[in-house]
């Protein structure tokens, strides 16, 4: 087995692999996130909560439910902030199978989240989805754009999640064609010697 040399580099990168490299694992990076959506609360935080009562049957009897904990998301309709305590109008949709809201499938109404818990700006905001595990505190009247009053149940947050904002867009440097000379990704780009046995 060939022995490596003391003092010798064990990888030795050349410019143009490097940057294949930092494209390999920003491209990595970014894709998993697409593709891998985990779960916004812990196991034992969703054990709290009661996967039973669903959002309609909360809309249609939020006083004999007042006191119990579930678990329901949608999208963030108006939030509102006054001293510590922060109040969010959401439009709820269907949980699915790791507790996202799912946009695709109608929804059933809209409901309010009062917490005293710090939330980001970045994340919640109007347009972003939410999930929450709360108690039913009971109902309370909501005013539409049309002046219109609605009775609407309200969830006394416990745990909160929010979409993440979207990632930066990548430096319009990197996309300019120029960023990579000629010879990146060509035939020259792989040496004669690379993963020959004298590469490593």
């Amino acid at each position: 087995m060939p022995i490596h040399p003391p003092g010798r580099p064990f990888f030795r990168f050349s410019g143009k692999l490097r940057v294949f490299t930092m494209f390999a694992v920003v491209f990595s990076v970014f894709s998993g996130c697409a593709l891998f959506d985990s779960p916004p609360f812990p196991k034992q935080e969703v054990r709290w909560a009661d996967r039973q009562i669903l959002f309609r049957d909360i809309a249609h009897h939020p006083e004999s439910l007042q006191g119990q904990h579930v678990i329901l998301g949608g999208k963030i309709l108006n939030i509102t902030r006054k001293g510590m305590v922060s109040t969010i109008i959401v439009k709820e949709y269907p949980l699915g199978k790791e507790l996202h809201p799912d946009t695709e499938k109608p929804s059933m109404g809209i409901f309010e989240i009062v917490t005293d818990e710090f939330l980001p700006a970045d994340r919640y905001k109007p347009g972003h989805k939410v999930e929450v595990i709360g108690t039913v505190i009971g109902p309370t009247d909501l005013k539409t754009a049309g002046g219109r009053r609605v009775r609407i149940p309200v969830i006394r947050g416990r745990h909160l999640h929010a979409q993440a904002p979207a990632p930066p867009p990548m430096p319009m440097d990197m996309m300019d064609p120029g960023f990579m000379d000629p010879g990146f990704m060509g035939p020259g780009f792989f040496g004669p010697g690379m993963m020959m046995p004298g590469f490593f």
